[in-house]
């Protein structure tokens, strides 16, 4: 068996490494690589299951999914066989199996939707390769919860991510590369941090132009003049300094001392998630500025094995105390563990409390248990705006709430333009809270900036 393999992707090869991350400009013929390298290692090696992975599982149909068998109808045409005989393939399911060696690739995606559905990752427990392209569609939470899961011990792991280059506070960046000055203000080359196990797979257009038409390449360097940020970040790969394209900016940390100290109005802010976590953000403003801080950032299932026990107790205890045609008894009918959890942090019941809309349930349980709340105001891109016009604090020990923040970032056009008030459908729990939080007082208070 013949494969040609590029200078780009021949370390995929010949280097041992647990992350690869793939990135650059485009043309650089990253996804053909991977895609190669999986189908080489599912036909080769003796024990192998493999993963097509991307933020969206519909989006992989389209990217990976197509350019894999492009892989396999390439490598018919180069040595004279069809090998689509030797393979069953799944349209619907989007998976493949070699069948002289019973060798698996499956789909998954980390959201079953644009909307933000999220999707199990259990079942990928005995993968030993991931290939996942556009990475910087994928939060840090996400990437780290697929990390967590991968435990096999059959054949060696390997995860190879594929990637343009992302601004420069991304998770990607900050977790794995250095910044240098690229002699471009305002963008930046990646330098690898020397961390074992990592294989950086820098590439552009100019590594893969062999495999690139004239035309497309005379395109590529024509971005240059007619659209000089699209031609740095996309075309050359360098990282920007992400300023245009940030949901928020300018936010500013203080200490918790000096944020209690703060005399102004208050209100609570309340992102609710079952698996994904149900954050509550404490708000104030005052002349022009609102601070936040972020109290409770854990989903429902973890509060409910953190708890459990306790309410179970506490329930059993005033079910005999009580009669049940007793107005009291009303706790053990309805306090659940938003209430209890409330309750036990000491969230003061008097002041206003807006939540996420989408959970009547939980906000008639708050009410029922004497909590002011009310489903919050949920006009995304006039709530960004509004928020962008005033000054935004928050406290130094809000760590999730900054780390959303520092990658959160508009939808861009199909010209990489972005989106004025689209942020990108990533992490962003805490920071749905903060929001909720800010323009409920907005509205209460008629506040005008």
């Amino acid at each position: 068996m013949r494969v040609n393999v590029s200078k780009y992707v021949k370390k995929l090869y010949t280097e041992p490494f647990f992350i690869a991350d793939v990135y650059g400009g485009r043309g650089r013929g990253g996804s053909h690589g991977i895609t190669q390298h999986a189908l080489i290692k599912m036909m080769t090696v003796p024990y192998f299951r493999g993963y097509l992975v991307r933020a969206v599982h519909g989006h992989i149909r389209d990217s990976l999914w197509q350019d894999f068998k492009d892989r396999i109808q390439e490598l018919s045409d180069l040595n004279g066989y069809d090998y689509f005989n030797d393979f069953q393939l799944s349209e619907q399911s989007m998976t493949a199996i070699y069948l002289p060696n019973g060798n698996q690739l499956k789909s998954k995606g980390f959201r079953a939707s644009t909307k933000g559905n999220t999707a199990h990752m259990k079942s990928i427990a005995g993968a030993t390769h991931i290939y996942g392209e556009e990475w910087e569609e994928v939060g840090q939470e996400e990437n780290n919860k697929l990390m967590d899961s991968l435990r096999t011990i059959k054949a060696p792991i390997q995860i190879i991510r594929s990637w343009n280059a992302p601004p420069k506070e991304h998770w990607l960046i900050k977790e794995q590369f250095d910044l240098e000055e690229s002699g471009i203000p305002d963008y930046y080359r990646l330098v690898p941090k020397d961390i074992d196990g990592h294989l950086s797979l820098f590439g552009t257009y100019k590594d893969n132009i062999k495999n690139l038409d004239k035309n497309s390449v005379l395109r590529y360097e024509r971005y240059e003049e007619t659209a000089p940020k699209y031609y740095y970040n996309q075309i050359l790969g360098l990282v920007s300094d992400g300023g245009d394209k940030k949901v928020y900016y300018g936010w500013k940390s203080l200490p918790f001392d000096k944020f209690v100290a703060i005399d102004g109005l208050e209100a609570y802010g309340i992102d609710f998630g079952d698996t994904s976590p149900t954050s509550v953000n404490w708000i104030k403003y005052k002349d022009g500025c609102f601070y936040s801080h972020e109290i409770l950032y854990k989903s429902l299932r973890e509060l409910q094995r953190e708890h459990g026990a306790e309410i179970g107790e506490i329930r059993r205890q005033l079910a005999s105390a009580i009669p049940d045609n007793d107005g009291n008894n009303i706790w053990t009918k309805h306090k659940g563990i938003l209430t209890y959890v409330f309750e036990l942090m000491g969230i003061d019941k008097n002041i206003p409390m807006f939540c996420d809309p989408a959970q009547s349930g939980l906000i008639l349980e708050l009410r029922i248990a004497g909590f002011n709340c009310v489903k919050a105001s949920k006009d995304k891109k006039a709530n960004i705006n509004f928020i962008n016009r005033a000054s935004n604090f928050y406290t130094a020990s809000s760590v999730n709430l900054e780390e959303e923040y520092n990658g959160y970032y508009l939808q861009t056009d199909i010209n990489k333009n972005p989106i004025d008030g689209k942020p990108i459908a990533i992490n962003d729990h805490s920071l749905d809270a903060r929001e909720y939080g800010v323009i409920g007082l907005k509205n209460l208070y008629n506040i005008v900036l």
